[in-house]
């Protein structure tokens, strides 16, 4: 398994680093440094298109530099991590997602560089979302809480669609793994009474089976009667890590899923984890 992070030299890329290093550390994974470059090219008038004057051993270079500090970062972080370099000749956006296989976790920064690598995160990070095969975990420049080995809370987002239950499953880990409660929130800006949401919460829940009750992980039911975009940023003030589903149904998928990096994971106070699993 590898974390693949990509990182442009920005503080909030080093920032999505330093989570990426914890998370390589709770799994026991490779670490995947990307840093993408594109070499500038311009067109003629026959249609043609041509590479500019430029040295693209310089360009590749400085994408290297990047990799060398944000190396340093992590083995001061843990230095038993095993990690790994890419410069990639890509589009950012194509370059981080196909850095990653099947069993792979990808982590972006909300926002990116805005000096001589610009554009390699920022925006990037949503279509890194939506073309991505596994979980991505996008990470604020600022998070709320402090990025390190453990985390205290880890909130799922429910609309009891299949989607949402692989976020659930994947929070329920990734709770295990860094010692965290986990929160299963069932948002609904909806007519439905409570008591019906609360039994759509706690079907969705029996897809944990004995681990449920278990007791590795404390689970809290939370029902929410607003939008889940709404319910899940309030919620991100005093969480550690959000989970979402990469599609859910109805006012879910509307308010939330279907622009999570425009939405969610552009206002909110922590991580965002928006989890697909391959083929899925």
């Amino acid at each position: 398994m590898k974390i693949v992070v990509g990182v442009d030299g920005s503080e909030t890329s080093l920032e999505a680093l330093r989570w990426a290093a914890y998370e390589a550390r709770r799994r026991n994974a490779t670490l995947l440094i990307v840093s993408c470059y594109e070499v500038p090219v311009y067109g003629s008038p026959e249609g043609g298109v041509y590479p500019m004057n430029v040295d693209v051993d310089t360009v590749k270079g400085a994408a290297d530099k990047v990799i060398g500090r944000a190396t340093e970062l992590a083995v001061d972080i843990d230095p038993n991590l095993m990690i790994e370099g890419a410069s990639i000749m890509e589009p950012a956006a194509a370059g981080i997602s196909q850095a990653a296989r099947d069993g792979d976790e990808i982590v972006v920064g909300a926002s990116g560089h805005t000096g001589f690598l610009e554009g390699v995160l920022g925006s990037v990070a949503t279509t890194v979302v939506h073309r991505s095969h596994v979980p991505v975990i996008v990470v604020p420049a600022n998070p709320a809480a402090e990025v390190g080995p453990s985390m205290r809370k880890i909130v799922v987002g429910l609309d009891g669609s299949a989607r949402s239950i692989q976020a659930l499953e994947w929070a329920y880990g990734e709770a295990e793994l860094a010692g965290a409660e986990l929160t299963a929130l069932y948002a609904w800006n909806d007519p439905h009474s409570d008591s019906d949401l609360t039994v759509q919460l706690n079907a969705s829940l029996e897809s944990l089976g004995s681990r449920l009750t278990g007791g590795a992980v404390t689970v809290h039911r939370k029902v929410v009667k607003k939008s889940a975009k709404e319910a899940l940023l309030d919620e991100s003030k005093d969480a550690d890590l959000l989970a979402v589903g990469s599609h859910g149904h109805g006012a879910l998928r509307a308010s939330l899923l279907g622009s999570v990096s425009h939405g969610v994971a552009q206002h909110s106070r922590c991580p965002v984890a928006v989890v697909r699993q391959p083929g899925k």
